[in-house]
């Protein structure tokens, strides 16, 4: 069975879990979750891009389709980041605790020019150390998630800036950060589909970006920049001082960045995003 195959079956299996019961803690398990598009007051309807930047454009779908994701723990109350992309359209929206166990997002506020979105959920769980606004070219990063819905792990490289031109549901323009991938764990491929949400971090375990996109063919990946990130945060009600707060820092490096994912996967740190849609599973 192809692996695209397996992910549907394994995203019917969800919905009909979640389909019969979302928990003691939701009222309505018909209902969308509450969606805010964050509109940052004192800003221009896009943000100032220059020129001189390579532009990536992306096509997304008009309509969303039941898939899945990445999202990562900023603040232990229950704060989590994805990739706009992920959560946009869903009619319901939960993360994987264990099998056959799932976490209700309650609400969701979208960047309106970049492709990041935060989530909120009751309870949450240990975060990562806070956010480094510093970026250099050359510099190593380290990207964990679920790639074609299985665990897996990027190490890539700066290698520059570059402008992403979303078209399709919604429109975006932003400055992204260009990466070469470098190693690929477990290599399944060049397509890193379902690694979109999931966290960019530095050698000290800080948050360096998210993970928006990338050139397959190419071995590339692109990230949103820490200050989209901050950004969307502050509107969601994010104090950045709280960001990793009662977490601290930890050293990764080319050599372990796979054992590093597997300890933030298995903490929830790192968690599996579903996006479920359809009249199926409505009120």
């Amino acid at each position: 069975m192809r692996i695209w195959d397996i992910l549907a079956t394994v995203i019917m299996a969800v919905i009909a879990i979640l389909g019969k019961d979302w928990g003691s803690d939701t009222p309505d398990p018909g209902r969308r979750p509450p969606v805010i598009i964050a509109k940052p007051p004192g800003t221009s309807p896009a943000p100032s891009i220059p020129g001189r930047d390579p532009v990536i454009s992306i096509s997304i779908k008009d309509r969303q389709q039941s898939s899945t994701g990445t999202a990562f723990s900023v603040d232990r109350s229950g704060i989590w980041v994805t990739a706009r992309h992920v959560a946009d359209g869903c009619d319901k929206v939960a993360l994987q605790k264990a099998e056959r166990q799932f976490v209700r997002v309650r609400q969701i506020w979208h960047h309106p020019h970049a492709d990041i979105s935060i989530m909120r959920t009751n309870g949450g769980t240990p975060p990562l150390p806070g956010i480094e606004k510093r970026l250099a070219r050359g510099q190593d990063g380290y990207s964990f998630g679920f790639p074609k819905g299985d665990p897996g792990d990027v190490h890539a490289r700066v290698i520059g800036r570059r402008t992403m031109a979303i078209d399709g549901r919604y429109s975006t323009r932003e400055p992204v950060v260009a990466w070469t991938q470098i190693r690929r764990v477990p290599d399944r491929g060049t397509n890193l589909g379902g690694i979109s949400g999931g966290p960019w971090i530095n050698a000290n375990g800080q948050i360096i970006g998210v993970h928006v996109a990338g050139a397959p063919r190419r071995g590339r990946s692109y990230s949103s920049t820490p200050q989209s990130l901050l950004n969307i945060l502050k509107q969601a009600g994010v104090n950045e001082s709280n960001v990793g707060r009662g977490s601290n820092k930890f050293a990764v490096s080319s050599g372990d960045f796979p054992s590093i994912g597997g300890q933030l996967r298995r903490r929830l740190t790192v968690a599996k995003v579903y996006c479920l849609v359809g009249d199926r599973w409505r009120g």
